[in-house]
């Protein structure tokens, strides 16, 4: 540190050098002290600066930690999210993907396919046979009024009322021609050119009386006479349609190049059989289940009854690949059957099974309803009737 001088006596000296008193001397000390409490304060707000700005370091870096944490978090919830999204995506098409397979291939089948074309037979004659009925009745007046002029009816005689017939039955032949003909091409029958010439001469009729009856004559009348052609021309058109789908109809073969339901290999659930449970074929160590009963005479460990396997070898149509379990009755039925089969493994075993085990055998995974300690008890009852009849025999 540059040492500092004072002038004393003409000459520089240092300020330590120079001895004061009195008042000089308190000055000296007051302001040293003063420098002193200064350099204090200024080392105390440099020393609250740096830990203030390191409490904020530490703050922004802890928060640096939490924002991470809170992303990581997120990712694995999101990533928990999407994995059962994809989970249950996938048990979404391996059921009802399944199924859509089978139906599929069930309406690409030969029959569904004749049963889409029937429905096109159908639907052209429901269709059809109203929108004919319509044009009929708008034509109705026309004729009429042609068979009055035609025929110089007198007003509201019994043949004038009777003309109101004339469109009906014209219309009901063409119908009658229609219909016949659809049954007969579904049943493997046609019709000739008789019936064709039938239909087309009721149809002609109507129109030909349709125009007399507004034909007043010269060919402006012809201007009045053609919006009475509506009618029958309307007739023509839809019989003429109905006849061309009938055809499209007759025309088709839904059976080729299609295959048939039985060669798909898929059955009704309901009539998918329960597998037999397999005979046993040696001694089975008793495991302390079931009650303990006598074997019928003829029977033992060493000699189990044979039980038949059922199954066609087609699989089932079910949701699920390779699920042969049905409902119903059939699967009722089904399920007597496998416990009547374990049933008698076991008696043969010298066994009783429990309701509880012919459930199991069932494929069921209790029996709330007692249907299975029913069996037990009936069959208990039938094999002590028997032992009964052997030991008296």
């Amino acid at each position: 540190m540059k040492a500092e001088f004072v002038r004393h006596g003409g000459l520089l000296v240092p300020a330590d050098s120079i001895e004061l008193s009195g008042e000089a001397a308190e000055l000296r000390e007051q302001l040293a002290a003063e420098r002193d409490l200064q350099t204090v304060q200024r080392e105390d707000v440099f020393a609250r600066r740096a830990t203030a700005v390191q409490h904020e370091l530490a703050m922004a870096a802890v928060d640096e930690q939490e924002s991470a944490a809170r992303r990581a978090r997120r990712e694995r919830v999101r990533d928990a999210v999407e994995a059962d999204e994809l989970a249950a995506l996938y048990r979404r098409a391996a059921s009802s993907g399944t199924r859509a397979r089978i139906r599929a291939q069930i309406q690409g089948s030969a029959e569904m396919r004749a049963l889409r074309i029937a429905k096109v037979r159908t639907v052209a004659l429901l269709a059809g046979l109203p929108v004919l009925a319509a044009f009929a009745a708008w034509s109705t007046t026309g004729v009429q009024a042609g068979v009055v002029r035609l025929l110089d009816l007198d007003d509201k005689s019994a043949a004038w009322w009777a003309s109101w017939a004339m469109e009906p039955a014209l219309i009901a032949i063409v119908a009658l021609i229609i219909i016949g003909r659809a049954v007969l091409r579904s049943s493997g029958g046609q019709t000739d050119g008789r019936a064709t010439v039938a239909e087309w001469s009721a149809l002609g009729m109507s129109l030909a009386l349709n125009i007399a009856g507004g034909w007043h004559g010269g060919w402006q009348g012809l201007a009045t006479a053609l919006p009475h052609a509506i009618g029958p021309l309307g007739c023509a058109g839809t019989a003429f349609l109905i006849g061309l789908f009938d055809s499209y109809v007759s025309d088709a073969r839904p059976w080729e190049n299609a295959p048939r339901l039985e060669e798909l290999g898929l059955i009704p659930a309901n009539n998918a059989p329960v597998p037999a449970p397999v005979p046993v074929v040696a001694s089975v160590p008793a495991t302390g289940t079931g009650r303990s009963g006598t074997a019928r005479p003829g029977t033992g460990p060493g000699r189990p009854r044979p039980v038949p396997a059922a199954g066609t070898g087609r699989r089932a149509l079910t949701s699920r690949t390779g699920a042969n379990a049905g409902t119903g009755p059939d699967a009722h039925g089904s399920a007597k059957a496998a416990a009547r089969a374990f049933w008698e493994t076991e008696t043969a075993a010298g066994r009783t099974p429990s309701g509880a085990d012919l459930a199991r055998a069932a494929g069921r995974d209790s029996d709330p309803t007692g249907v299975f300690r029913r069996y037990a008890r009936d069959w208990a009852a039938e094999l002590t009737t028997e032992e009964k009849a052997d030991a008296a025999s």
